[in-house]
């Protein structure tokens, strides 16, 4: 089986066993889930040349573990493009949770903006950007949530591993990831004592914290123009 099959086969078992992959309405709150996968052109922020950084083909194990359609080769913004029309088949039921819930969660593996997601040069691999999102991503949450000032929500990313919650154009964007137990143990309190963070609860929750990446954003300007690299980044590849 390829990938996509294998895709499949994975739905067709959480439909059997009663597990919802589709959008709902849960306790008053419209729950859209949002399938997605990522293009290298996602990335348009300027390259850092001055140091020696592997190509995604290498640094990134989806592209000896993944099978796709050659026509849909990974990286491409066509593969990214598939899995965006994959959402087509539940509109029906989008629509439906847009008449009759005030308050929307959507949520995807991927990012939807690269402002999500640190600088080139403050990252130990500046060319993650090629590999994390979807410009297809961010068109379908913004027609989902509109500009109905009486419905709130917020969408929920994960991928990259950075806490993150800020309010960009109107939405709210959240990623607060349980991430691997190495990462976990150089959290505060090494990370102990961290739980999955509620969004929801009655209305939706304040905001998260610590959220290193995007408390620095929200008082320090972008500035993809500098490929300037942090001190970590700079002694990591000194080595």
């Amino acid at each position: 089986m390829d990938s996509l099959e294998k895709l499949t086969a994975l739905l067709d078992a959480c439909s059997k066993i009663g597990v919802q992959t589709a959008p709902n309405i849960v306790g008053g709150v419209g729950i859209i889930p949002l399938f997605s996968w990522y293009h290298k052109n996602f990335d348009k922020e300027k390259e850092i040349n001055d140091i020696r950084i592997p190509l995604p083909e290498m640094a990134c194990k989806d592209f000896s573990s993944c099978k796709w359609p050659l026509q849909l080769p990974n990286g491409d913004i066509a593969l990214a493009h598939f899995f965006d029309i994959m959402n087509e088949k539940n509109q029906n039921l989008i629509e439906d949770i847009q008449r009759n819930s005030s308050h929307l969660i959507t949520f995807s593996h991927f990012l939807p903006r690269q402002e999500l997601c640190p600088e080139k040069r403050m990252l130990f691999y500046p060319s993650l950007p090629k590999i994390i999102g979807s410009d297809f991503l961010e068109v379908r949450i913004r027609s989902m949530h509109g500009q109905d000032t009486n419905r709130s929500g917020c969408h929920v990313f994960g991928h990259t591993h950075f806490c993150w919650d800020a309010v960009l154009d109107g939405i709210r964007y959240v990623q607060a990831p349980l991430a691997y137990p190495r990462e976990r143990k150089r959290r505060m309190n090494g990370g102990e004592d961290w739980l999955p963070f509620c969004i929801y609860h009655k209305g939706f929750t304040d905001r998260l914290s610590p959220s290193y990446w995007s408390d620095y954003y929200s008082k320090n300007k972008r500035d993809p123009e500098n490929v300037k690299l942090a001190p970590w980044v700079a002694r990591f590849y000194k080595r």
